[in-house]
């Protein structure tokens, strides 16, 4: 949804990043390079006096976990963990990463991964540890009793202490009274607002929905001057499939019952026709514009710098950070995570995959930069948002270049307190595990092409995609 790309190089950490600004209907996680997974795993039991063998599946390793590896095998000589990839990763130099804004996995490699741990949970050879980037399904595979309740084992762990940490992230992900899946990291999502575009428009994103937006922006996309020329757009390089891509991924858990297994055809029929009467009344456009036509940009920061470096390149500095509008419920700011941590419940290490998962929580592997998000430990995110005070400062500490695509360089400025303090606020206030299924994405893909052509009603599209919804949901 924007324009122009920024690059970010940062001298300390020597991380090589692109802008977190992507188009609204991308979901999943980024895919870092990081050192090549181990083999294929063995049982699992130590040979006699030695170290227990902890497998951990996960569609690509990074760098993050090899580290996490490292040191806690460092720590811990009596445990061994095994990472097991589905798909390699690239070669790494050890001294780089490359993240890109809005960078999808392969489909063929997430379905792989899927089908992959779908095997392996059904006939009871799963490893130990399933880390996902958000394209497993875990509630299903929770209703079929296959993945132990993380919940239980933070209780019966003396040592853990749920202050430390933002447990309102903790309490998101709930579900039937218990936690299957929590994330080591997080992603926010967020629009960012052209204010001074926004004029003195009246948003109450703690509640709004994709209705409320269509009643802000209509009056401020019109063609005023009458030059033939519409003076705004609230999207660009969104078209009306890729608008319906955004009220989806923002209303899925709504879509969705999953303890129910139900699947809500009225609200996505109403979904199918918002997105297209708004695409047919021109307030989105696929092209892409100068940021002065632009209302709204899509901005989902993986990185605490980001918050600083993006909001002062956007809109030249003046754009508002907005929660990401509901469908007919009160929404309010919504995270997604690459770094989703689930126990099998027929793994015979539980207790061995807990310490791993804890380290991985831990102060010391959270503040690292490695990481790729925003923490849920709170005083490692404390620390990194400190650190954020030497951006602009020029004492070496934290040298870094915020590049547009011509080559210029865009001055930056030290964060002020009150800049800082919303990311705090920000993670104490996050609700909503903005959840998806790939699955299920490509079958509403697949089904509502022909609506968006034409060639089928609303009505029609939703039953077909309700068809097979409810027949993958009770499988």
């Amino acid at each position: 949804m924007w324009n122009k790309t920024f690059k970010t190089v940062i001298a300390s950490g020597a991380i090589l990043s692109m802008a977190a600004l992507s188009a609204c209907g991308s979901s999943g996680g980024t895919k870092p390079e990081g050192a090549e997974g181990a083999a294929a795993a063995d049982s699992g039991k130590p040979a006699a006096g030695g170290p227990t063998t902890v497998t951990l599946s996960v569609m690509t390793s990074n760098r993050f976990l090899e580290l996490a590896k490292q040191k806690f095998e460092e720590s811990h000589p009596d445990i061994k963990i095994e990472i097991k990839e589905t798909v390699a990763a690239p070669p790494s130099d050890g001294k780089m990463m490359t993240v890109k804004a809005g960078e999808k996995p392969d489909p063929k490699n997430l379905e792989k991964f899927v089908t992959t741990v779908n095997t392996e949970l059904m006939s009871g050879k799963a490893s130990d540890i399933i880390v996902t980037d958000g394209s497993f399904p875990y509630k299903k595979y929770a209703d079929k009793k296959l993945l132990e309740n993380i919940g239980d084992l933070m209780k019966q762990d003396s040592t853990f202490k749920r202050d430390d940490y933002y447990t309102n992230i903790f309490d998101a992900m709930v579900y039937k009274n218990a936690i299957y899946a929590l994330p080591a990291k997080l992603s926010l999502n967020w629009l960012i607002g052209n204010k001074p575009a926004l004029g003195g428009a009246a948003i109450d994103d703690a509640k709004w929905t994709w209705k409320d937006f269509k009643s802000i922006v209509e009056p401020l996309t019109h063609d005023a001057n009458k030059d033939g020329v519409q003076d705004a757009y609230a999207l660009v390089n969104t078209d009306a499939a890729a608008l319906f891509s955004c009220m989806v991924n923002s209303g899925f858990g709504q879509l969705i019952d999953w303890s129910g297994k139900k699947f809500d055809t009225q609200s996505f029929t109403d979904m199918l026709k918002l997105s297209k009467s708004m695409a047919d009344a021109k307030l989105v456009t696929k092209e892409g514009m100068d940021r002065s036509t632009v209302l709204f940009n899509s901005f989902s920061p993986k990185q605490y710098e980001d918050m600083v470096l993006i909001l002062q390149a956007q809109f030249d500095g003046k754009g508002a950070l907005y929660n990401v509008p509901g469908f007919n419920d009160t929404r309010g700011l919504s995270f997604t995570s690459d770094a989703l941590l689930s126990v099998n419940a027929k793994s015979s290490h539980k207790k061995e995959a807990w310490e791993f998962i804890k380290f991985m929580l831990s102060e010391e592997m959270q503040q690292t930069r490695d990481l790729g998000g925003f923490a849920v430990n709170k005083k490692a995110s404390l620390a990194r948002q400190e650190q954020l005070k030497e951006i602009g400062a020029g004492n070496g500490k934290m040298q870094m270049k915020l590049m547009n695509k011509d080559g210029t360089e865009l001055k930056l400025r030290t964060p002020e307190q009150h800049e800082i303090d919303r990311i705090e606020k920000a993670l104490n206030n996050v609700r909503l595990y903005a959840e998806t299924d790939p699955k299920v994405i490509a079958i509403i893909e697949q089904e509502t092409a022909s609506y968006f052509t034409g060639q089928k009603s609303a009505e029609d599209a939703a039953k077909s995609v309700q068809n097979k919804i409810n027949t993958y949901l009770q499988e």
